[in-house]
């Protein structure tokens, strides 16, 4: 009877524990993404449509 209860313990456990480990990434990201400068987010919004050397000089003129 013991070993029943226990193991029910841990099946309810594990879903809330990854729950709050998803949920803790995906605020970790949102704070990151609100706290970036907004010279960087103009960078990485115009990463797949920069070349080689515009890039580089489009940043550094903002």
């Amino acid at each position: 009877m013991f070993k029943r209860i226990i193991y029910d313990d841990w099946t309810s456990i594990v879903p809330l524990i990854s729950f709050w480990l998803t949920f803790g990434v995906f605020l970790a990201i949102v704070v990151r993404a609100l706290l970036l400068k907004k010279t960087t987010v103009h960078h990485m919004e115009n990463l797949p449509l920069e070349d080689g050397d515009n890039a580089n000089t489009q940043v550094a003129s903002k």
